[in-house]
């Protein structure tokens, strides 16, 4: 057991279960005890797995036990847990946001936002999302419980925390948007149209967000923001609202107090009241895909899916609104992301155009450990470790702890303490103030408070994650009353299971075949024969009958239970950890894969580059995947494009994409890492996104009719290419911060990538040159119809 696994451990089980101060509780939350904890079933599953569990089965990953800080005084931060969610600046005098430097001097201190804990869950709650937390962890651990009550309490507790985390965790991240995105947009266009509570009806249907389903619209006498009963929701789940500084004049005066001024016209679009940090639901909340709700505006909270990803939403466009249309950052995010996708390096920029989806997080706990050696960002001593590889290429290699924590820093986390000071110097192109330079981990825990208020909590936060579980269509209803398993031809799931056997389980399956018979299909075939890809419950659909009435095939891979039930061997004998993770998460090189590949060649993990700490060594030795010809800048006149002799090695890391998992699969197209193949539908009047079941299947479909395409124009038929270009005529500046004199003129009609796949500081080729964003994964386009109608209907139940 490591020594972090351990702590949180014994804080789990002696943590009193009300620790909170009643009297200031009820004074935050102003509904205290009117939300009664609700006890109706899921259908989406979430799983009964503990930090028990993964330390007995030593699936727990890295080397990082916290900071120095974090272990010397952890008592401290659990005891003020709630307290630390958020945080703010305090500038010192003579000093403030409007004067502060790009990559100048701390001059603040961080101090806490506190937000009040709420009560066990044993009694009524102060929100409603206090009360499904308590309905989502009392559905957990039942067994646990039967056996030993105080360990299915702690772990209960753990995992509450973790999604309060995921829920509300912000750490002074809102600072991202006003202190730095505002370099580059302009302060007075970091506005939000959408947080006036007058466009609360038509939220989703406009721009895919999901509204609290704790709030209601508001009027005048809420200052024209929605009415909740956590006053630190925005009324839009994954953005908290924090009061401003006080409003000055140049004598010191203040002017507009946002604790209790009147209501200002301008106030929303100067951010005069709030201001918006954003935790992880920001991105990964959307509808339950097997209980979506009526009204796509008014979700109950039954509705949602914590870890599902929005695939409903340019998540990156909410924070920039208020920029012209003709503005880079607008066609950028607007035109060149795919709904539901996320460029995660826009930020610290690789300089490379690679959106990628918004990940769901299903049965985390079954991902495929790997032992690689990792370097301890204090210590400097290298050491074997487990780690479960995360994000697309891999790149986050050093556990949970660190790849979580590092995700609030690239959501704006210490942007100005410890990550835009390591960011290059706009319009530079020489020297160390031209090049990235490594984020370092014990500058920052030393340096920013923020970072320690949300490293004491990564533990608990991964295990919420490791509860989260598929969404099957199976047990399904959609809004209209319509059973899932109407939308799926289950006569056809066990021919398309011996398909998937053969041509797609090499890759897509956690039960990873040796490399000897990956190449011969016969043999991987009988490799998985018997073996259940998707969920126990749903078994015997993926054998015929006279499989399943085989003597030989009841021997092998069934067993009776306790009750005489015969049951699947694998899960027999390991339960839920059976459950295929569909993927054997192994990297493949760009050219196997074939997709667009400027995600694959995502550097900022490599060695010298801002995010080194969080990849391993053995992530960094990683051997090249090949080369890439040399491409000069497409902006250069004339010349932009053309290929010239020389070739530049992958190498550090880069160049790889993961096979990822396919569980609820039938839920998640459009595919690929960019949402590239496939399309949304929508309902009938035109604007809302279907996001009914029939809507995720149609979509799933059609997504599924395109993948089996070649992506050979010359054939016929063959995927149309998609390639995102500006819808006007603008104008760019050679620099990352859109400053400077000059002004390159860019079509209409250009592909985005011409100008966001190039590196201002090394300016004579393009860092990546790969326009077209659908192609590749060529597997299983040769199939015969039967086979591929097959294929999709066997998906459609994983």
């Amino acid at each position: 057991m490591g020594k972090t696994t351990a702590v949180l451990l014994g804080l789990a089980l002696l943590m009193p279960a009300q620790a909170y101060e009643a009297q200031d509780a009820e004074a935050f939350f102003p509904k205290w005890g009117e939300y009664a904890v609700p006890d109706t079933p899921y259908r989406s599953e979430n799983r009964s797995v503990s930090v028990f569990d993964l330390v007995e089965r030593s699936l727990t990953t890295g080397v990082w036990e916290g900071s120095p800080k974090v272990q010397a005084e952890r008592d401290r931060y659990a005891a003020e847990f709630y307290a630390t969610l958020a945080s703010r600046k305090v500038w010192h005098e003579g000093h403030s946001p409007y004067t502060h430097e790009y990559q100048g001097p701390i001059v603040w201190d961080i101090v806490p936002i506190p937000q009040a804990a709420p009560p066990p869950c044993d009694q009524p709650q102060p929100t409603g999302y206090d009360a499904e937390s308590c309905r989502y962890v009392n559905s957990l651990f039942k067994d646990l419980e039967q056996r030993d009550p105080e360990a299915a309490r702690a772990a209960r507790e753990i995992v509450r925390r973790g999604r309060d985390v995921w829920f509300k965790g912000t750490f002074g991240n809102q600072d991202e948007e006003y202190l730095h995105l505002a370099r580059t947009v302009g302060r007075e266009n970091v506005w939000y149209p959408w947080l006036d509570t007058r466009t609360r009806p038509y939220r989703f249907s406009k721009w895919g967000m999901i509204n609290d389903p704790d709030c209601e619209q508001g009027d005048a006498s809420t200052n024209w923001y929605d009415k909740c009963p956590d006053p630190h929701s925005s009324g839009v789940l994954g953005y908290r609202k924090y009061h401003a500084d006080p409003l000055k004049d140049e004598s010191g005066k203040v002017v507009f107090d946002p604790a209790t001024s009147p209501y200002r016209a301008d106030e929303l679009q100067k951010n005069l009241r709030y201001v918006l940090g954003g935790p992880c639901v920001q991105c990964h909340v959307a509808f339950d895909p097997t209980n979506p709700p009526e009204n796509p505006n008014e979700p109950e909270w039954e509705n949602l899916h914590a870890t599902i990803g929005n695939q409903y939403t340019m998540q990156p466009m909410q924070y920039v609104m208020g920029t012209p249309e003709d503005s880079l950052v607008r066609q950028v995010l607007g035109r060149g992301h795919r709904v539901g996708t996320i460029d995660t390096s826009l930020v610290a920029t690789d300089f490379q155009h690679n959106p990628g989806t918004q990940n769901n997080v299903m049965d985390f706990f079954n991902k495929r450990l790997f032992e690689e050696e990792m370097k301890h960002p204090v210590t400097g001593k290298i050491s074997t470790a487990r780690t479960r590889a995360v994000l697309k290429g891999g790149e986050d290699s050093v556990g949970e702890h660190l790849a979580l924590i590092r995700v609030y820093v690239n959501i704006g986390m210490c942007t100005e303490e410890c990550w835009a000071p390591n960011f290059p110097v706009p319009g530079s192109f020489f020297g160390e103030k031209a090049e990235q330079q490594p984020f370092r981990i014990a500058q920052c825990a030393k340096d920013c408070e923020a970072w320690n208020h949300a490293d004491a909590k990564m533990p608990d936060l991964a295990a919420f994650l490791m509860t989260g579980g598929p969404t099957y269509l199976l047990k399904a209803v959609d809004v209209d009353g319509t059973p899932g398993s109407a939308f799926v031809d289950t006569a056809k799931v066990p021919q398309g299971r011996k398909v998937f056997a053969r041509e797609c389980a090499q890759c897509h399956s956690s039960r990873v075949a040796p490399d000897n018979i990956r190449a011969d299909k016969a043999a991987l075939a009988r490799f998985y024969e018997g073996h259940v890809f998707g969920s126990e419950q749903f078994w015997e659909l993926e054998f015929t009958e006279q499989e399943r009435s085989s003597e030989a095939f009841r021997a092998k891979y069934l067993v009776a239970d306790a009750d005489g039930n015969m049951r699947p061997r694998q899960f027999a004998s390991e339960g839920v950890f059976a459950q295929d993770w569909l993927s054997n998460d192994e990297p493949v090189p760009f050219h196997i894969v074939g997709t667009n590949r400027c995600r694959a060649l995502h550097d900022n993990h490599n060695e010298g580059h801002i995010w080194e700490e969080f990849s391993s060594e053995t992530y960094k030795q990683r051997p090249s995947p090949g080369a890439e010809p040399n491409v000069i800048n497409r902006m250069v006149p004339l010349l932009g494009g053309k290929q010239v002799p020389g070739e530049r090695t992958i190498e550090g890391g880069p160049g790889y994409l993961r096979n990822f998992s396919l569980l609820s699969v039938w839920a998640t197209a459009p595919f690929l890492h960019n949402n590239a193949i496939g399309e949304l539908t929508y309902l009938d009047n035109g604007t809302t996104v279907d996001y009914t079941v029939a809507g995720r299947v149609a979509q799933f479909e059609n997504a599924y009719a395109e993948l089996m395409m070649s992506d050979n124009p010359a054939d016929t038929p063959h995927r149309p290419q998609k390639v995102s270009v500006t819808d006007r005529d603008i104008k760019v500046a050679p620099r990352e911060d859109q400053q400077g004199f000059i002004k390159l003129p860019v079509a209409a009609g250009t592909p985005i990538m011409t100008f966001t796949s190039s590196d201002p500081h090394k300016p004579l080729f393009m860092k990546c040159d790969d326009p077209v964003e659908n192609k590749g994964h060529q597997f299983g386009v040769s199939l015969s119809d039967d086979e591929k109608l097959a294929l999709r209907e066997f998906l459609k139940i994983l």
